[in-house]
């Protein structure tokens, strides 16, 4: 019998998962038998790579953003053997090199245009001798004013123009204006700020990639402008040690609005982004990062906030995230360095109303839609008095991710925010394995598992295992619906255009101040953050909704993930139904007699959670829905038992000669 139960358990597991695999699958890596060059956000691993004359480079890009190789003579890239100028993630292609020599090459997205600074990296063909220089030193920084204000266009045509021209410390003053240019920043300690920042336009005319690129350049800030219509990003920093953006407007730019990369000591204060298909606000792969972000509007985005693998002195204060998919998602991913995400404070912002189907998206972020706050695989933050409603998942959710690796959250505070009006759940932690989360102080109407604030307390009681399968089956299965691509994708091209933002104040104007000793000038505000004030005639008009609107749950939106939700979240009740129940069989064909009475409460266990969170109190879920869950998990149970019922008489009846 015992053998019995193993086969029939492991063709369940069998079935099961081989449905998920099948969906879930992912392109074929790479072929080890190539010499490879791995495209990671954003640099070429490893720098330097050698293979025999005649021999091939296979460029493999396994970072989040798109990359390429383009030789520093242009007599090759991997644009000509691609076939496109951007690999994607995923994306391979090999190149071929048919003579010795050394070929130095960059990256057009991430480096400076004469490939000196930024993504950079070096092939070595054959017996080629190669005696890498060392790098040469940064310009100095200058931590003042010059007095020198380079302005644009009546003394420099061009945006770029003036920033060349510029020296550390130096102003470039921007008037009025539609400026269609990519500006790319290699001098340290610039400012460049609009007159008006309504008024004072880069765009990119869905042509160019980025708006304002500073690589390699410490110490640069980014002032009273507005930047659109790039295909990557609109104002970004990479590489960097100081950076600030104060009251810039970023929307409908074709990866990131405000994006600072491997960058520390930085601040973005009093800033607009909406229309990205990845995220309006991203701080990534920094560690520590010391680094705020302060008072900024989030909307329309796949993302409001998302920070990849970005831990230690990183604030989110007293801002407002809205009508994204997702409004702030902290997360760790294996495609960037520095994993895990971890040690970030979310306080005093406002994040409401983020089931945004129509805002562009990719296949990676997709699947956190519906929710307010989401710890994805984070470690060690804090998300401490917010104002979350109005969510068709979740409020504020802590949960796994899922990339190359399983990535689990572990030891987060979530405490004294308040919490409503949220599909399924206003608190939740998902199950089966992050552990050592605690939630304490949380005003909310239901919780995901039922009573999380007394199992899991900050100071209380801290049960080891405790979290709802659901919401993690949930997620996987919107994995699978994004990887089916079974969703229409909004583009960043036709988003809303958004309204005046406010102007720099004059007074802020007044001074001039190179981004330097950032994170130390501006630590007060993390003492002093408030909520910030949304306008009356919206707060109402989203207060409203929250008691008057129909509700729907944003749950798998196919046939395909339907079935793989459902059977995933059945799948514990029917493997335990099925073991229990040949257990009952086993001892039924053993003693014959007698069933003792606590096999019969076992039985019952499967059902208590589901029970109590979906009838117990007043549950956003659907009734189809939640009857669905629940006695459709009855029903296989019982069908399941009632077989092995059937199974037992054929066992103990006998046979008739």
């Amino acid at each position: 019998m015992e053998n019995t139960k193993k086969i029939f358990l492991g063709i369940f597991l069998a079935m099961f998962l081989t449905f998920g695999l099948n969906f879930c699958n992912s392109e074929d890596p790479a072929n080890s038998a190539f010499v490879h060059v791995t495209m990671m956000d954003n640099a070429f691993h490893p720098p330097v790579i050698r293979t025999y004359k005649g021999g091939k480079i296979r460029f493999v890009n396994e970072g989040n953003n798109p990359h390429n190789a383009i030789s520093i003579n242009k007599d090759w890239s991997t644009e000509t053997t691609y076939g496109n100028l951007a690999m994607f993630r995923g994306a391979h292609t090999d190149v071929f090199f048919p003579e010795e020599g050394v070929f130095p090459y960059f990256c057009s997205f991430h480096a400076s245009p004469d490939g000196k600074i930024g993504m950079t990296g070096v092939a070595v063909i054959g017996d080629a001798s190669y005696n890498p220089q060392a790098n040469t030193a940064k310009s100095k920084i200058s931590k003042k004013w010059t007095g020198i204000t380079r302005k644009v266009p009546s003394q420099y045509k061009t945006i770029q123009n003036a920033v060349d021209a510029a020296s550390p410390g130096d102003l470039v003053l921007v008037a009025k204006g539609i400026y269609k240019e990519e500006v790319t920043v290699t001098t340290p300690s610039i400012t460049i700020r609009g007159e008006d920042r309504n008024l004072t336009i880069i765009d990119g005319e869905f042509l160019r990639g980025n708006g304002i690129m500073v690589v390699g350049a410490d110490g640069v800030a980014v002032e009273n402008i507005t930047t659109r219509n790039a295909t990557l990003n609109g104002v970004y920093w990479t590489g960097v040690k100081g950076y600030r953006g104060s009251y810039i407007t970023a929307y409908n730019n074709g990866d990131y609005g405000v994006y600072a990369f491997d960058s520390v000591d930085g601040l973005i204060e009093h800033s607009y982004a909406s229309g990205s298909p990845d995220s309006g606000f991203y701080i990534g792969q920094c560690n520590p990062c010391n680094a705020i972000i302060h008072d900024v509007i989030s909307e329309n985005n796949a993302l409001g906030y998302s920070g990849t693998n970005s831990s230690g002195n990183i604030y989110l204060l007293s801002s407002i995230w809205r009508k994204n998919q997702l409004g702030i998602g902290p997360n760790t991913l294996d495609r960037e360095l520095l994993p895990p995400q971890k040690q970030m404070v979310v306080k005093k912002n406002i994040v409401y109303d983020n089931n945004n189907t129509n805002a562009p998206s990719k296949k990676l972020e997709y699947p956190s839609i519906g929710n307010g706050i989401a710890l994805l695989g984070a470690l060690e933050n804090i998300v401490e008095d917010n104002l979350v409603f109005n969510h068709n998942n979740y409020g504020i959710l802590v949960t796994m991710n899922i990339d190359e690796n399983i990535w689990i959250s572990n030891n987060n505070i979530v405490r004294n925010n308040k919490v409503y009006h949220s599909g399924r759940g206003d608190i939740a932690l998902s199950g089966p394995v992050n552990v050592g989360n605690c939630f304490e102080g949380n005003s909310y109407g239901v919780s995901s598992p039922p009573f999380l604030e007394s199992l899991q307390s900050c100071s209380g009681i801290r049960y080891p295992h405790i979290g709802d399968m659901s919401s993690s089956i949930g997620l996987l299965a919107l994995f699978v619906q994004a990887n089916l691509k079974e969703f229409v994708l909004g583009s960043y091209k036709n988003q809303p255009i958004p309204s005046s933002q406010l102007n720099m104040p004059t007074e802020a104007q007044s001074k001039i101040i190179p981004a330097h000793d950032v994170f130390d000038s501006y630590k007060g505000l993390i003492e002093s953050a408030e909520l910030p004030k949304l306008d009356k005639k919206d707060f109402e008009t989203e207060t409203n909704k929250m008691y008057t609107s129909g509700w729907r749950v944003h749950f798998p939106g196919t046939l395909k993930t339907w079935y793989f939700h459902i059977m995933g979240f059945l799948l514990p009740f029917a493997i335990f139904a099925a073991w229990t129940g040949l257990a009952i069989l086993d001892r039924f064909s053993v003693k014959g007699s007698k069933v003792d009475l606590y096999f019969w409460m076992i039985l019952l266990l499967p059902f208590i959670g589901s029970l109590v969170y979906l009838f117990s109190k007043e549950s956003k879920v659907s009734p189809v829905v939640r009857n669905t869950v629940v006695f459709g998990g009855i029903l296989l149970f019982l069908t399941i038992l009632a077989y092995a019922g059937y199974a037992m008489t054929a066992v103990t009846e006998p046979s008739i000669t």
